[in-house]
């Protein structure tokens, strides 16, 4: 291990895996309740046997509002939590968070609903397409916020430890 003078430990990032689990874990919670009342709002109504692409389609954009929203508060909160104050630190934290969240609802999902890769059962190509496309544009722009969750959470983290101690106001 090299040692580093005092004045260049400013500049190691300080990586907190605490801090992305929890983070990990309001995004998940977030995601399953917003997704759960997209779910309830859906199958609420009687479906027409013609008119399920219109529920499905609004369903599909629900479900990536659901995960862009998680996102961006899971990497604020990473960011609170890992009291990342700079920029870099902040950036590297949501990006854990992203890789972690993003494996999670794709992993998770298909093995607790019993989807088998059984031929018999496979979707049109049309749907593949479409679900490949969703989690491809999806995957950026949760990507986007939560980076842009982190970074906000690190400027608030920066702020509040700028503040003198006789400034806060009591509730």
């Amino acid at each position: 291990m090299a040692f580093l003078p005092f004045r260049e430990r400013a500049r190691i990032v300080l990586f907190r895996w605490p801090a992305i689990i929890a983070g990990l874990f309001v995004a998940l919670g977030i995601h399953i309740v917003l997704t759960a009342f997209g779910l309830g709002v859906v199958f609420l109504q009687p479906q027409p046997a013609e008119g399920g692409g219109i529920a499905a389609a609004g369903l599909l954009v629900w479900s990536g509002l659901a995960w862009i929203t998680a996102a961006f508060i899971g990497g604020y909160v990473t960011a609170w939590v890992a009291d990342a104050s700079r920029y870099v630190e902040s950036l590297f934290h949501g990006l854990v968070l992203w890789g972690a969240l993003t494996f999670i609802l794709m992993f998770l999902p298909p093995s607790t609903m019993g989807l088998g890769m059984d031929t018999d059962s496979l979707p049109a190509l049309s749907i593949i397409s479409s679900v490949a496309w969703f989690v491809a544009i999806g995957g950026l722009l949760s990507l986007c916020t939560t980076v842009w969750g982190a970074i906000i959470g690190s400027r608030v983290v920066a702020e509040v430890e700028t503040k003198e101690a006789g400034t806060y106001r009591a509730a």
